[in-house]
């Protein structure tokens, strides 16, 4: 992976990643050398704006500086392609990151001694700069937060332990979206994973619709706070414990970090928004797009999927479902089930009904979504 995230809990960064490769200095920079097993660490001191090239790639020039060797000036770096694109989305100066196989381009003392060395950083050398997070940080320096100073630490999926209470960060795998339960809850099931390839399912219950996460696609990035871990079927399972709140965010990279959620105070902070873009970073060459909306004509027995349809009749079936008539301008390959129902109930234009009938198909809608199957026109 190209770009990847190194988590500060405490203080202490998790360099599992740089354990195998060897730390360099600035002033030991010379053209010509190798270093494909070899990194350097510096502070974000400058981030130019993404340029282009004359054939059409991206560059991206940043500074780092050097803690350890404050006499050597900033060394600039040269980032090229979809990695330049990538980093500008999550880079924010001050911030510690570290380059790996990388390549000198030049190294130079100019009049008043200063070292001038220009590296550069592209995918096709297989170039990866980590960046570092911090877990735990002082929100109260964060001019973002929407609600009062809190710590928080975000736990890695797998570092689940059964009996916890966690915040966790995610992608959604796939979700299922609010139903009514054979109680008076409404049930809600999500997986989730992060950049540990570690997968997280979590069930939640709650008598407020709107007090579960609002998830709209595979790919969306969440956000859980107060999320209790248990174990069951011996795999970590995720459900809501008191005070749980959830956030949702787009998760196509370039798009608006937007929270989505029903609670009207809420913490978000600069760290939360670099967390999420790495996690749109990560999930672009990790997660497939959701691209579940098929025809009629393509569709399989037993296949879930989304449709984009005209309503031709509508009817109410009985007291806990509603009928839908829908096509799409295309047949199904197969016979598709059919509601037994008199033509007097129907709602719609009884001529262009019959004269579809061989194209339309029959949804039936349950519980909470009838309601809104009755207003549609």
């Amino acid at each position: 992976m190209p770009l990847e995230l190194i988590k500060e809990v405490s203080g202490v960064p998790e360099v599992q990643q740089l354990s195998k490769l060897h730390k360099v200095d600035f002033r030991s920079l010379q053209p010509g050398c190798d270093y494909s097993k070899k990194y350097i660490q510096g502070k974000l001191s400058l981030i130019s704006s993404l340029t282009y090239g004359g054939n059409g790639r991206a560059i991206l020039k940043i500074g780092l500086q050097e803690k350890e060797n404050s006499e050597v000036n900033t060394i600039n770096v040269l980032i090229f392609g979809k990695l330049a694109k990538d980093c500008a989305k999550v880079f924010y100066e001050g911030d510690t990151i570290a380059l790996a196989r990388f390549i000198v381009l030049s190294a130079s003392t100019s009049r008043d001694t200063k070292c001038c060395i220009f590296l550069k950083a592209f995918e096709n050398f297989k170039s990866i700069v980590y960046v570092y997070v911090k877990s735990v940080r002082d929100f109260s320096t964060e001019p973002m937060s929407l609600v009062p100073a809190t710590n928080y630490i975000y736990t890695p999926l797998n570092q689940l332990k059964g009996g916890t209470i966690v915040n966790v960060y995610g992608v959604v795998k796939f979700f299922k979206p609010p139903y009514l339960s054979k109680g008076t809850d409404y049930c809600s099931v999500v997986t989730i994973v992060d950049q540990t390839n570690v997968k997280l399912t979590c069930l939640f219950f709650s008598g407020n619709y709107e007090a579960l996460p609002i998830i709209y696609k595979i790919g969306d990035i969440v956000r859980f706070h107060r999320l209790k871990i248990q174990i069951y079927k011996n795999e970590p399972q995720g459900i809501t414990s008191s005070g749980f709140a959830s956030l949702t965010f787009e998760g196509t990279l370039g798009a608006p970090v937007i929270p989505r959620t029903s609670s009207k105070c809420f913490n978000f902070t600069a760290e939360d928004h670099k967390m999420v873009e790495a996690l749109r970073v990560w999930a672009s060459t990790h997660i497939s797009p959701s691209s579940m909306l098929v025809q009629l004509c393509d569709v399989q027995p037993m296949q879930y999927f989304d449709l984009t349809c005209q309503l031709v009749g509508k009817a109410e079936v009985d007291g806990a479902s509603y009928l839908l008539k829908v096509w799409d301008g295309t047949r199904t390959p197969f016979p598709s089930w059919r509601v037994l129902i008199q033509d007097l109930v129907l709602e719609g234009d009884l001529t262009h009904i019959h004269r579809l009938q061989n194209l339309t198909i029959d949804i039936l809608v349950y519980d909470n979504h009838v309601r809104v199957a009755k207003s549609l026109k």
